[in-house]
C-alpha cells in the first residue's frame, strides 16, 4: 500500500466499515500516527471491523478520504453513507453488538431494588443533588449552608411592634415613666385646616 509519502499533518476519522459512520480521531496526525489512531479506532468499538482514513485538510469531502488500511477512498467503500439512510436496520452492526458486551463507562450500577421495580409501584427516581452556583464568592455559599437567605433576612431585620412603657399600665411598667408627654392632647392641638387668624395693621 502507498502511504503519502508528503510531510504535513492529516485529519483522521474512525469509520465502522459495516455501515459507513465515522467520526474524527485526530486533526493534526503525520503517517506515523496512522497506527496509533488504527488501534485507538478498534478500542474505542470493539465487537466490530474498524479502519482509519485520513485526508489533507479540513475541508476535504468525506468522500475523497482515503483508508491507511486499504488505501482506497471511502466513496468506494460498499456501505460508504449507509448509515443515513432511513430505512436502514443492522442489528448486528454495532459497538459491542456482536458480543452483547454492555457495560456501564460512566457513573454507578442500579440498585437491584430500582432496575426492577415491584409491579404495582412506580419506578424510584433519585433526585439530583442541588450544586452551589460556581460563579457565588464564598460568603455566599457559606450563608446558603447555614440557611441565611432572604427570608431568614427579612424575618431578622424586621421589628416586632411593641407597646410603649408608657401605654401599659403602672403596675406591669418595668421602667420608671417620668417627664411630660411630647405629644399634645388632641383636643388642644391645633386645627391646621382652618385659617389663620388675619392680625390688624
Amino acid at each position: 500500500m502507498d502511504l503519502p509519502r508528503l510531510g504535513g499533518e492529516f485529519r483522521t476519522m474512525c469509520v465502522r466499515t459495516c455501515d459507513g459512520y465515522f467520526y474524527p480521531m485526530s486533526n493534526a496526525a503525520s503517517v506515523g500516527d496512522f497506527e496509533r489512531d488504527q488501534k485507538n479506532c478498534e478500542s474505542s468499538c470493539p465487537g466490530t471491523e474498524m479502519q482509519v482514513f485520513y485526508s489533507r485538510g479540513m475541508d476535504d469531502d468525506s468522500g475523497s478520504m482515503t483508508s491507511s488500511v486499504t488505501g482506497q477512498p471511502y466513496s468506494s467503500l460498499p456501505t460508504a453513507y449507509l448509515y443515513k439512510q432511513a430505512n436502514y436496520s443492522r442489528p448486528t452492526c454495532g459497538c459491542n453488538a456482536q458480543a452483547g458486551n454492555f457495560t456501564i463507562i460512566g457513573g454507578n450500577p442500579p440498585n437491584p431494588e430500582q432496575s426492577q421495580p415491584d409491579g404495582g409501584m412506580a419506578p424510584f427516581i433519585p433526585m439530583p443533588a442541588v450544586k452551589p452556583d460556581p460563579g457565588a464568592d464564598p460568603e455566599t455559599l457559606a450563608n446558603a449552608e447555614g440557611g441565611l437567605d432572604q427570608d431568614a433576612i427579612k424575618r431578622l431585620t424586621t421589628k416586632v411592634p411593641v407597646s410603649p412603657v408608657s401605654m401599659l399600665p403602672p403596675d406591669q411598667r418595668k421602667v420608671r415613666v417620668v417627664g411630660p408627654a411630647f405629644l399634645p392632647d388632641p383636643s388642644a392641638a391645633i386645627d391646621l385646616k382652618a385659617p389663620a387668624p388675619k392680625t390688624a395693621r
